[in-house]
């Protein structure tokens, strides 16, 4: 069936039909998805498409900026990666230079281990864009996840001529080439040579530090190597943060709060090691909930008053520094959206409304901060304003899944109570197609009809 579509397709290439060239490729790409060449021949024949559309006018404008949003709110669905490559593909058929919608089809192709799907995707990115950071750094990651490393520190050597504050590129263009020289050292080392030339510990300790850490083990012996750099460097922030990262993946937090708390005597104001002390501390409560909460269903009398307790406790922490964050980093609308999430959360709606309204200006956020604003209105008994945040939510989301399942529910909940019976109806089915047995979607069109 595959071969006939992709046939169809190259056969209205050649009769210059575009636009149902694009249809038969995107049906043979929905069951061969990593098929690099008809991806290839797919953007091929959209540009084609899009150079006969001529130049664009007000309305092409408005309409590009609109795609733009739309792919800016796709995220990855890692369980189904591939899902999100149609996703993506359904934008691109519209403007295959659309840059967000190409980074999150390279995104999803490398979840779906579709590696060389990846690489052109971000390399279609860097074509349009080759400024790109974000292009850069992705596709950077996947060459290094493949062992290429040369091409990999070409990435981040151009992303650190770009951005020459980028921490990442500088750590990548110090490490990577490191990491080449041991692999070359290594390769020397089985076959027999280079054994007058390096002494075989200090090899094992190149190739040790070189090694993408996996395990707790290897997490443990890395802690060890960067302990002896940072004595003959005791002021080292980096260093420490690095420990502090390496504790986290050894499964040793205290440790890490530890290094977290001696990088701050040096740097006080080092923001990136102050929330990340915050994560690991918000962590740490959060398992002793979960620990209450298993004790406290097996004995209510002794531990109950004690989880409660420490919910109360978790969701002040919580708080506290989610509030300390978006006083550091006021612009960082992605920290308004969580500030705003648990103070809804705690039932402080007056305050997780401001909160939440500024967090809609990350398109990233924008339809989560949408529906918890609307959940935030119903509590206040503010319909219309719910349903608007609502409709302005859903309308960013494309699947019928999650979120977006949740929002159509409370928007046919509030036109049910409304009276709106057919609006109501509307809403529950648009639920019912894609999950039949969601809430009580089908006992009330059942009671609706």
């Amino acid at each position: 069936m595959g071969n006939r579509q992709l046939d169809k397709a190259r056969d209205c290439v050649k009769k210059k039909n575009f636009e149902y060239a694009v249809h038969w490729y995107l049906q043979h790409l929905k069951t061969a998805p990593d098929d690099l060449e008809a991806r290839r021949e797919l953007r091929s024949a959209e540009r084609s498409q899009k150079r006969l559309g001529g130049k664009k006018g007000f309305f092409g404008k408005a309409k590009a900026k609109m795609l733009e949003s739309k792919a800016a709110v796709i995220r990855v669905n890692t369980k189904d990666p591939e899902k999100t490559m149609i996703q993506c593909e359904e934008l691109l058929k519209q403007d295959p230079d659309l840059v967000p919608a190409l980074l999150r089809l390279g995104e999803a192709a490398s979840y779906a281990k579709h590696e060389e799907v990846a690489i052109m995707a971000f390399e279609d990115a860097l074509t349009v864009d080759k400024n790109c950071k974000e292009g850069l750094r992705l596709l950077g990651h996947v060459y290094e996840n493949n062992d290429q490393l040369d091409k990999a520190l070409k990435c981040f050597q151009r992303l650190n001529k770009v951005d020459p504050k980028d921490k990442e590129a500088m750590d990548k263009c110090k490490n990577l080439p490191a990491r080449m020289t041991s692999a070359k050292v290594q390769a020397g080392v089985e076959a027999g040579g280079y054994q007058n030339l390096i002494d075989k510990d200090e090899a094992k300790k190149l190739a040790r530090r070189s090694t993408r850490v996996r395990t707790a083990e290897q997490a443990i012996e890395r802690i060890a190597d960067l302990e002896a750099d940072l004595q003959a460097d005791p002021g080292n922030v980096a260093l420490m943060k690095q420990l502090a990262e390496l504790c986290v993946k050894a499964d040793q937090p205290a440790e890490a709060i530890a290094w977290c708390d001696r990088a701050l005597e040096h740097e006080p104001d080092n923001e990136q090691m102050r929330s990340m002390k915050g994560d690991l501390v918000l962590k740490r409560q959060e398992k002793l909930l979960q620990k209450l909460e298993a004790a406290a269903r097996k004995d209510p009398g002794a531990y109950k008053a004690r989880w409660g307790q420490a919910k109360k406790k978790l969701v002040a922490m919580q708080i506290q520094e989610y509030k300390r964050r978006v006083e550091a980093k006021p612009t960082e609308f992605a920290l308004r959206f969580q500030l705003g999430k648990v103070l809804y959360d705690s039932n402080q709606i007056d305050a997780a409304i401001p909160e939440l309204q500024k967090a809609k200006s990350d398109p990233r956020k924008k339809a989560e901060a949408g529906y918890y604003l609307g959940r935030c209105f119903i509590a206040k008994k503010i319909y219309k304003m719910a349903v608007r945040e609502f409709k302005a939510a859903s309308a960013d989301l494309f699947e019928m899944d999650g979120i977006k399942k949740e929002i159509t529910y409370y928007l046919a909940r509030i036109y049910e109570q409304a009276g709106q019976k057919a609006n109501a109806i509307a809403e529950y089915e648009a639920i019912a197609e894609v999950d039949f047995n969601y809430r009580d979607v089908t006992d009330r069109l059942e009671k609706l009809s």
